[in-house]
């Protein structure tokens, strides 16, 4: 486990972003992906259904992130505190 209490701080936040980076180049993949197979083989009427619904995609995707943020932050005030058995 990575302790980020003690060293560089821009390393540990570089550290940390990657994965976040990694899976926001997947999701846009994804939606590449998903946008050239949809134009090509079932036509212009579902490319634009699928553009349309990609707000309330991110809007979902959006709150998931948004409540695992908040879940991360009260992991990260117990593991500071060295309170364990709350962070259980």
């Amino acid at each position: 486990m990575r302790d980020m209490t003690k060293g560089n701080v821009l390393e540990h936040i570089i550290f940390f972003s990657i994965p976040m980076l990694i899976g926001n180049v997947f999701q846009q993949f994804y939606s590449v992906v998903d946008s050239i197979i949809v134009g090509k083989f079932i036509g212009k009427e579902a490319l634009a259904s699928v553009g349309a619904s990609f707000s309330v995609i991110f809007l979902i995707i959006a709150l998931i992130i948004g409540a695992t943020m908040g879940i991360v932050v009260m992991v990260a005030q117990f593991y500071g505190a060295k309170n364990f058995k709350s962070l259980k």
